[in-house]
């Protein structure tokens, strides 16, 4: 089959095509033909070394919808041609693997190309919602980094849960985050967010990029509120602040998150903003990290669709 990967670290150009064996799957596994994969900011930052150094060949990502070619002997409720979406392995693939675990089925209203872009995003923002935050209904969220990936779908999700949500970002973005339903926008580049929101939120939702400009989350949240952030810092405060840092965990499972933000799409109350769908080829992967390496709008998918 075709892959793509790269066996040294550096820019875009370091990926190349290979031609690799089908993955043999077994157990609770499951062999997904590729039909779209989603490129993260994670394997950005592992194709340049940021994490280590890399000494073998990498085939990466994680986030890929398609075609059911085979099941494993312990799998239930999954059939040879069902259209799924996993948070699987080695999606930079013509077939990648999934689990029963982190596999759903996907709705027929869905493509191939949105559920793929939802995959990484929307878990983090699911969770950070549901687990790290506990939003409850009437509370007020702030959500920065309103524009992006994990903040765009945070601020629909909380909007769903009855929440009064205000999205924080750049004004370039700001009609898109008013589109969402957000009650109120305030650009960073026009205004000072912890002075306008000052004390406002029971919960700050801080996703943006390795959460930055974390400093005005302290000054925006109220006395005995909760920060859930995705960077790792906590700036010093003398307020009664929860300090929650938004991880991987299976405390909420991913098939219960993907099942429910896929739920929400299909029933058009959740979009994806899908800025750049590329061409399942070496050429397309290369843009895509390209594409990664500077500011960008929308998810950024390589896909057959």
């Amino acid at each position: 089959m075709k892959a793509f990967g790269y066996e040294q670290n550096g820019g875009p150009e370091v990926f190349k095509e290979y031609q690799v064996p089908i993955p043999e799957i077994s157990g609770n596994q499951l062999l997904i033909k590729t039909q779209a994969f989603n490129l993260n900011n994670f394997e950005r930052a592992q194709r340049a070394g940021e994490f280590k150094a890399t000494d073998h060949r990498i085939i990466p990502g994680r986030d890929v919808a398609g075609i059911i070619d085979q099941v494993g002997s312990d799998v239930s409720g999954f059939k040879v041609g069902d259209r799924v979406v996993a948070h699987g392995h080695h999606s930079y693939a013509e077939y990648a693997i999934g689990e029963d675990t982190n596999t759903v089925k996907l709705p027929g209203n869905v493509s191939f190309t949105q559920a793929a872009g939802i995959v990484t995003p929307g878990l983090a923002a699911y969770k950070g919602l549901h687990l790290f935050a506990d939003v409850k209904k009437g509370q007020t969220v702030i959500v920065k980094g309103a524009s992006g990936g994990v903040g765009s779908i945070a601020a629909q999700v909380a909007l769903g849960l009855g929440a009064k949500v205000i999205g924080v970002g750049a004004s370039r973005n700001a009609d898109y985050v008013k589109s969402l339903g957000v009650s109120q926008y305030v650009a960073y580049d026009q205004q000072d967010p912890a002075e306008v929101l000052a004390d406002a939120a029971d919960v700050v939702l801080d996703a943006a990029l390795n959460g930055n400009g974390n400093d005005s989350d302290v000054h925006i949240v109220k006395n005995g509120g909760i920060i859930a952030t995705v960077g790792d810092a906590e700036p010093a405060t003398n307020k009664d602040v929860s300090f929650k840092h938004i991880h991987p965990t299976q405390e909420i499972s991913d098939t219960t998150a993907l099942a429910a933000l896929l739920k929400l799409m299909s029933e058009n109350k959740l979009s994806i903003k899908i800025g750049y769908q590329l061409p399942f080829t070496i050429d397309g992967v290369i843009k895509g990290h390209q594409i990664l390496e500077s500011k960008h709008d929308g998810r950024v998918v390589v896909s057959k669709d």
